[in-house]
């Protein structure tokens, strides 16, 4: 007798004072042993409602497929564990993004950040501050003086950096096109320079001026965020790794553009709440590396939040 015409014997109802587990022993015990016939009859009982006789019964078939290997048969083992997909990642940064709070900027205020260098040589971490309207900013190297400048007029420029930003498609894809049209481009860290796959010319422009972008991470609105995090998603090759490491060592989810020879360029995101830590280049058996060690809005230079 199978397990499923020992099931169908509690079809009707079950016995008075009944002991599931002792009579799903029993009859797993029969089933094992190959017995065509159960040594003592289910005596039937009009007491005990259908709800019971139904939960013994599923009981026991959940008891049986574990013990026989489950529902695709003897042997099969656990469900292997995919990886996770960038799709599915990213959307879970980008919907963490949009839900946090907006930050009031004003003009007379300095974006903060603390940066380290692994570029090969003894590269210092540095602090850098820049005012808000662009009318300023200062460095501190690890000697520990600070020294104000005019500004940087550049594309590093906050104001130029927060009007950009705005101006960005709030959809995904218009966002992407945008990205892999950029005249000069935007670039932390070259992925494969100097020599780049013709045919990913594009990809690599929008992965390297998101990820740019990203950097700056406190100036950046919570729906451009999201935004960048969904464009992200979209462009081919993408990839997530997990248990990726920054320059510094620090352990977060590693967002992969895999280029095969030309070399594999990483955003590694903090694993709590998807804040851009680093970026990291892997080329010909190097690794170049730069990460952010803290950034925010302060009221004024040598300030940190």
């Amino acid at each position: 007798m199978n397990e499923i015409q020992l099931l169908n014997m509690l079809r009707d109802e079950v016995p008075a004072q009944p002991d599931l587990r002792a009579e799903e022993h029993r009859l797993l015990t029969e089933i094992r042993a190959g017995s065509s016939t159960p040594r003592r009859s289910v005596r039937l009982m009009p007491r005990l409602r259908w709800g019971l006789a139904l939960a013994g019964a599923g009981a026991l078939a959940a008891v049986t497929m574990i013990q026989l290997g489950g529902a695709d048969g003897p042997g099969d083992g656990p469900p292997a564990v995919r990886p996770p997909t960038a799709a599915a990642v990213l959307e879970k940064a980008a919907l963490v993004a949009a839900k946090s709070a907006a930050v009031e900027i004003r003009p007379d205020q300095w974006f903060y950040m603390k940066e380290s260098q692994h570029l090969g040589g003894n590269l210092p971490t540095f602090e850098h501050w820049s005012r808000m309207d662009g009318g300023g900013d200062a460095i501190r190297t690890d000697s520990g003086k600070l020294k104000i400048g005019d500004g940087e007029k550049g594309p590093a420029n906050p104001a130029r950096t927060q009007r950009e930003v705005e101006s960005f498609p709030d959809d995904p894809d218009a966002l992407l096109e945008h990205f892999r049209n950029l005249p000069d481009g935007r670039s932390a860290l070259s992925i494969c320079a100097p020599a780049c796959p013709a045919e990913s010319e594009k990809d690599i422009k929008a992965f390297e001026a998101i990820g740019w972008y990203l950097k700056f991470g406190p100036m950046i609105s919570p729906n451009k965020a999201a935004t960048m995090y969904r464009a992200l998603a979209r462009i081919p090759q993408v990839t997530i790794e997990e248990n990726a490491t920054d320059g510094d060592g620090r352990t977060g989810v590693g967002v992969v553009l895999d280029l095969g020879t030309a070399g594999k360029g990483y955003y590694i995101l903090d694993p709590g709440d998807y804040h851009y830590l680093g970026v990291k280049a892997v080329n010909d058996g190097q690794t170049f590396a730069m990460s952010v060690l803290a950034s925010g809005i302060v009221d004024k230079p040598g300030q940190v939040p």
